[in-house]
């Protein structure tokens, strides 16, 4: 009579459970300050559950899932193709958990929701807008900042890994315009390719992403709490050599790697390794020089064996290099003046490389066609629920999501961004800005043209 009991018991439970999970559920991812809806349709089968996933933002709805989940209070759901899982406990008619897509995790937080009652209307399907009309837009919009002399710079667009778009201009409005100028500072996107190197000596077996920095620079402040991994990904709770102590700008002159050593002693810890991600130019500093001592290679001869070449490059150079075609920047007092920038030796594998928009496009296609990374590597380049991955940041658009890196100096800003949905990169490289609209109106601009949204041009006074 007690198993029978237990029986009705069991079986009881096991009906409430299902009668608390099937319906619909509704949660939002938070992607950078932007509120990305997801809506997951649950139904009880013979032998278990199965469901669909909306994402009404994008349009799409009734996505199958593979697998879906709900024992002990636990549900748990994935789509392969998607490369996407979530987990979560319920509690209180809640589902709190973690929804991973390809490598990236963000908090969602399921609730009860009745999708005949809330047919929201106001939700904005973004989609990429006619391709011709959209391009003739950004067009209009780069020639009226050209013939404003408002900016100048290089964008180029890729789709489907091919460029349908690019455009030099401005440039003749600055002094000391030259023809054989081709290729701009990237600044900071120079750490993507810092990172894709380290990755290539983790997939060689001769670094790992948990070596302690102790074991190459055991002279830094908790060097033995620093991973390979937090300097990757800025949580290594270091300063930023590129401050000066009493000159904000010292490494506009010569610095020897001894000085640069010191300051990043001098700075210490600022916080405790992996409590926090705080962007820093020394992490990368320490990559490059680890990189250098485990391959016994200059960072030039790194890059040409592992990027250059792989992808047949043209127009790519580090400071050993001392190209001499770099479009110089500057910025606008009454006249367009030249900005004294970095001495770009004192900043290699941080900020140092000069190249084209072009090969920046070709580079962030390659880095997710797997051909400069492999597929585990690339998963951990991505960002988790921060902004910052290793060695790629979280670039968002409304409900677009874009992976890549920015670069700044003193006098240009560059962008690389790609999103897989639509196949679409973005780069440029901006080296003169009177407007102040380099750093990110012009990419929302951009953007705004690619995705059928409203953009109003900027005054030029």
């Amino acid at each position: 009579m007690k198993n029978i009991f237990t029986l009705l018991l069991f079986l009881i439970f096991n009906s409430i459970f299902a009668q608390q999970i099937t319906g619909s559920w509704m949660g939002e991812l938070d992607i950078q300050g932007n509120k990305l809806p997801l809506i997951i349709n649950i139904q009880k089968e013979k032998d278990g559950y199965k469901s669909t996933l909306d994402s009404p933002l994008q349009g799409a709805e009734g996505i199958p899932i593979d697998k879906t989940s709900f024992v002990n209070n636990e549900l748990s759901f994935e789509n392969t193709a998607m490369n996407a899982v979530f987990k979560g406990k319920m509690k209180n008619s809640e589902i709190t958990g973690t929804f991973t897509q390809n490598g990236m995790a963000l908090k969602l937080t399921l609730k009860p929701f009745d999708k005949t009652k809330n047919k929201d209307k106001t939700l904005e399907v973004i989609k990429l807008s006619n391709i011709p009309e959209s391009l003739k837009k950004i067009d209009d919009f780069v020639s009226y900042l050209e013939k404003n002399n408002a900016l100048a710079g290089e964008i180029s667009i890729f789709k489907e890994g091919k460029e349908i778009y690019t455009k030099n201009f401005g440039e003749k409005n600055l002094p000391d315009f030259k023809n054989t100028h081709t290729v701009y500072q990237i600044g900071s996107i120079s750490k993507t390719m810092t990172a894709i190197m380290i990755f290539k000596l983790i997939e060689k077996k001769e670094l790992n992403l948990a070596d302690q920095l102790s074991k190459f620079f055991p002279q830094i402040p908790g060097s033995e709490k620093i991973t390979i991994s937090h300097l990757l990904n800025h949580s290594a709770g270091l300063g930023d050599y590129v401050q000066g102590k009493t000159d904000p700008r010292w490494l506009t002159k010569k610095a020897t790697d001894q000085q640069i050593i010191d300051r990043i002693i001098e700075q210490g810890l600022l916080s405790e390794p992996s409590s926090n991600q705080q962007y820093s130019n020394s992490g990368y500093y320490l990559l490059t020089k680890i990189l250098e001592k485990i391959s016994k290679k200059s960072y030039a001869e790194n890059l040409n064996e592992y990027i250059i070449k792989p992808l047949q490059l043209k127009q790519f150079y580090t400071a050993s290099q001392q190209p001499s075609n770099v479009y110089k920047p500057y910025s606008y007092d009454k006249k367009w003046n030249l900005i004294t920038d970095f001495d770009f030796n004192t900043i290699v594998g941080v900020g140092d490389i000069a190249t084209t928009p072009y090969n920046l496009n070709i580079i962030i296609n390659a880095i997710f066609d797997r051909k400069l990374v492999s597929e585990e590597s690339l998963k951990s380049m991505i960002p988790e629920e921060n902004r910052f991955g290793k060695g790629l940041a979280i670039v968002p658009f409304h409900s677009k999501i874009f992976l890549g890196h920015s670069g700044g100096t003193y006098g240009t800003n560059s962008l690389m961004i790609y999103n897989g949905e639509d196949n679409l990169s973005i780069s440029y490289s901006l080296n003169a800005d009177r407007l102040g609209i380099a750093g990110n109106e012009f990419v929302i601009a951009v953007l705004s043209f690619l995705y059928g949204m409203e953009y109003e041009f900027p005054k030029v006074k």
